[in-house]
């Protein structure tokens, strides 16, 4: 090959290279725009992904839920900055870690919205797998002995 052949070779070479690297971004940004978009217009979007949070039988109070309870959406939130993970445990899922982690919401706090019925709640969260009680919050001594944040819904 002749000195002008290899470089159109290697000019067009280096281009399809720098065309296919700026098309993966580009790629990922239209499928974040589509997900944004049928966010906005009401379509099930794969960034936003339900969940399913498994109610015991008894509520805060030990008693059964009525058939025509409504749910309310309760936030939880704490300040952690520095936490690696927080999650909630209390009587609405068995007091059982890795049910319910919490995200982060930026400003160092971490959050959680959950539906539940009216009643009254004892809960703590896990920052670092370690046990907290709300600082925003009521807290009590359960009959267990160990003290819980308390939560009335009304």
């Amino acid at each position: 090959m002749d000195r002008f052949g290899r470089s159109k070779w290697i000019f067009w070479t280096f281009a399809l290279a720098v065309a296919t690297l700026a098309a993966i971004p580009s790629a990922i940004l239209m499928r974040a725009a589509q997900d944004y978009y049928r966010f906005l217009t009401g379509s099930k979007s794969a960034a936003i992904r339900p969940s399913r949070v498994d109610f015991p039988g008894r509520r805060g109070n030990n008693a059964e839920p009525a058939p025509d309870d409504s749910l309310h959406l309760v936030e939880f939130r704490i300040a952690a900055a520095k936490a690696r993970s927080v999650e909630l445990i209390g009587d609405f899922n068995d007091w059982k870690a890795g049910k319910l982690p919490l995200s982060r919401a930026g400003g160092g706090y971490w959050e959680i919205m959950l539906p539940l019925p009216a009643g009254r709640y004892r809960y703590l969260f896990l920052v670092n797998g370690q046990a907290f009680t709300d600082p925003r919050g009521r807290s009590e001594l359960g009959t267990d002995g160990r003290k819980t944040s308390v939560r009335t819904v009304p």
